[in-house]
């Protein structure tokens, strides 16, 4: 126990605002790294409740911000500082959490990305959506359709279509006039586990080889709109096709793009050109 005489620093101990202002730790997270169990004081006088730290301490504590800067929790800060003398263990935390940046890190650039798209798409937009309905031709195509981890995997599909069509001996035009896009099969919209079918125009009927499918759509009447540019402009055409549907009392189907312009033919965005349609059901 301590007597009056252990409020002094003469038994080798730092008092908790002295030991704050050496590690610039306040003195409420020092209270909360004890809570924690991250960094104990030495010592607590019974009588006053101060707290005090060894001068061995402060390395301690120095490691602890260092910790705390680098972004891990408390929970595993208390783990490094338990764990020091065991390399393996150490290594799990610290590779646990540099994947944890590593995916924060992806996640803001992914936002920093598209808050440069919706600037720049705000200052010029001068997009002019024209909404019509149009007879489409029946046609005849290949198919590959799965469900996908989310709507950004689509490109999964288009990378496999190809060599399929290939194998398939599928007949493409030789004019190169097919048209080719993706069709979203559920009924709304999905976080994950989408229904999306990816296609391409043919000139004939042929024998696809598996999971490709040949299919014949018939001629029916669409509700379309032309996107030029970035998908960012996605939302306005999308309003203007939806105030065309509720105006003109349509039902309709499952929507689905037509890619005139795309990623493949153009890497520029704003050369990109696709047709946002909807089959009219029930004409």
């Amino acid at each position: 126990m301590f007597d009056g005489g252990m409020e002094s620093q003469g038994e080798g101990l730092l008092r908790i605002g002295l030991f704050s202002r050496l590690t610039a730790i306040s003195v409420r997270m020092l209270r909360y790294y004890q809570e924690q169990g991250v960094l104990e004081p030495a010592a607590i006088d019974p009588f006053t409740g101060h707290r005090f730290y060894s001068p061995a301490q402060l390395m301690d504590a120095h490691w602890i911000t260092r910790l705390r800067d680098a972004g891990l929790p408390v929970t595993e800060i208390g783990e490094v500082m338990a764990n020091r003398g065991e390399p393996e263990r150490l290594h799990a935390i610290m590779s646990t959490h540099g994947e944890r940046l590593s995916d924060e890190r992806a996640r803001l650039d992914s936002m920093n990305a598209a808050f440069e798209r919706i600037s720049t798409y705000l200052q010029e937009s001068t997009m002019d959506i024209n909404v019509h309905q149009r007879h489409m031709p029946a046609m005849t195509v290949a198919a590959l359709r799965r469900i996908l981890p989310s709507y950004n995997a689509e490109g999964e599909l288009w990378q496999e279509i190809g060599p399929l069509m290939g194998q398939s001996g599928a007949p493409m035009p030789s004019d190169g006039s097919g048209i080719g896009g993706a069709t979203f099969l559920d009924p709304d919209y999905r976080e994950s586990d989408v229904d999306v079918e990816v296609w391409m125009q043919v000139t004939e009927p042929f024998t696809p080889v598996a999971p490709l499918e040949c299919r014949e759509i018939p001629g029916r009447e669409i509700v379309v709109a032309t996107l030029l540019g970035g998908y960012e402009g996605m939302p306005e055409v999308a309003g203007a096709i939806g105030a065309h549907i509720a105006g003109h009392g349509l039902q309709t189907g499952p929507m689905f793009n037509i890619y005139r312009v795309g990623p493949a033919q153009d890497p520029n965005p704003a050369a990109w050109v696709t047709d946002v349609c909807f089959p009219i059901e029930g004409e």
